[in-house]
């Protein structure tokens, strides 16, 4: 899939928050978490997740902190807070209409009545 992130960069937050919504993570972690759900397809840039990892921090949907990984490295692990799992709660009732909206039209399986 060619720019994949072009395709995904209005959900960007929200794939970030479902993420954090299971357990904290770290970057590099989550654009691996992404690029195995997605089989590959997508691939968030460094730039971007992290674009997105300081707008989320600042808006106050996530916190971070220094932890230690499995190796024993020191990373900047990041958490959802309350304000963002209410960010997410929100954008997950509306789901399912953005995606059969998007579904209908990309897909070219709507009805429309042409006023002449």
């Amino acid at each position: 899939m060619t720019n994949s992130g072009e395709f995904v960069r209005g959900f960007t937050n929200y794939i970030i928050l479902s993420i954090l919504a299971k357990f904290d993570s770290y970057g590099y972690e989550m654009s691996k978490i992404i690029e195995y759900v997605s089989e590959q397809n997508i691939q968030l840039t460094e730039a971007t997740l992290y674009t997105a990892l300081k707008r989320l921090l600042l808006e106050g949907k996530i916190k971070s902190y220094t932890g230690k990984n499995k190796k024993g490295m020191n990373r900047r692990y990041y958490q959802i807070t309350s304000n963002g799992k209410e960010e997410l709660q929100s954008f997950r009732k509306d789901w399912v209409t953005i995606e059969n909206t998007l579904s209908s039209l990309v897909g070219g399986n709507f009805e429309y009545k042409r006023e002449n």
